[in-house]
């Protein structure tokens, strides 16, 4: 047998070391890109690769289930022919190939923006640049997901906002007009009530202290007279209370300068209130006196007409 010199050996065995590497290389590619093709057919978006020329590099099943893209275009690869395809499925085209073309002359851009479909649908859109390891622009990425779902559930709860608001609206509207009202009605009832309590004290005054004055003065016996003492009494304070303006004084009345001032009001002399009061006509006077300084009043200005002047 011929001998094989040791050099040739070498050689061959380095060649097989090199096959052995290149083979295992291989197929870690492969693997990658069994990897990377799994990763796009699992991907819940719609994946379209294209170079600078506008050849479809890669794409999966969801683009072309999204699409609707047929055989005759998967198989030319030419990104043009799925546009124009793609074309007459949308609500504004122009704007969809003008973004395309725009985005293919300017490598540098990111975009992200929605597309409307004649069918009713919506798909989210977004494209990045395929740059290299020399910065050279390669093509570029294209992701669909369809957001229609997403988007009716927007477009309900912007609808049930819209109502909701409504609806607060309406019944804030609502509670205004009935706290109006309200305003209104107790603003009536207040009037209401003044003008009851007026009118009750001018008949006190003027139809029943005269009669009740005449039955002081007749002939009476103790009891009756302790019982026309009470009616005094709550006729006095039934006076007092209708008048809220000797009431909210700076210097408030006494309940006996109160019933006296009444009784002024009504036009009584001192005789008279003292009558009615039980006291002396100098206690009146004293008491007369002490009003018109709580009151403020000059010499000269008359009690009557001020206290008039309070109601």
């Amino acid at each position: 047998m011929e001998n094989i010199p040791v050099g040739l050996l070498e050689c061959s065995a380095l060649d097989k070391r090199k096959n052995h590497a290149l083979r295992a290389y291989i197929k870690k590619l492969e693997f990658n890109n069994h990897i990377l093709r799994v990763q796009q057919e699992l991907s819940l978006d719609g994946i379209l690769v294209v170079d600078d020329q506008w050849n479809m590099v890669a794409f999966n099943q969801q683009f072309v289930d999204m699409w609707q893209i047929p055989e005759h275009v998967q198989q030319s690869r030419d990104d043009r022919e799925s546009i124009r395809f793609v074309l007459d499925k949308l609500k504004y085209p122009d704007s969809f190939m003008a973004r395309v073309e725009y985005l293919m002359a300017n490598p540098e851009e990111k975009s992200r923006d929605e597309i409307e479909l004649l069918d009713g649908r919506f798909f989210d859109r977004y494209s990045a640049p395929i740059i290299d390891k020399e910065k050279n622009f390669r093509g570029r990425v294209w992701f669909f997901r369809d957001i229609t779902e997403l988007k009716k559930s927007r477009l309900l709860l912007e609808k049930q906002n819209t109502m909701l608001e409504e609806q607060v609206r309406h019944r804030t509207a609502e509670l205004q007009n009935l706290n109006q009202t309200l305003t209104t009605l107790f603003h009536s009832l207040e009037k209401e009530k003044k003008a009851l309590e007026d009118r009750v004290g001018v008949n006190i005054r003027e139809t029943l202290l005269p009669f009740f004055l005449s039955l002081k003065e007749t002939s009476l016996s103790k009891r009756q007279r302790s019982l026309l003492q009470m009616i005094d009494h709550v006729l006095s304070d039934l006076l007092s209370s209708m008048n809220s303006s000797l009431q909210n004084l700076q210097y408030p009345l006494t309940p006996t300068e109160t019933k006296v001032a009444n009784c002024i009001k009504a036009g009584q002399t001192s005789k008279e209130i003292a009558v009615l009061l039980g006291c002396s006509a100098r206690t009146v006077e004293g008491h007369r006196s002490a009003i018109r300084r709580k009151l403020g009043l000059k010499k000269g200005e008359n009690l009557f007409l001020h206290l008039q002047s309070l109601s």
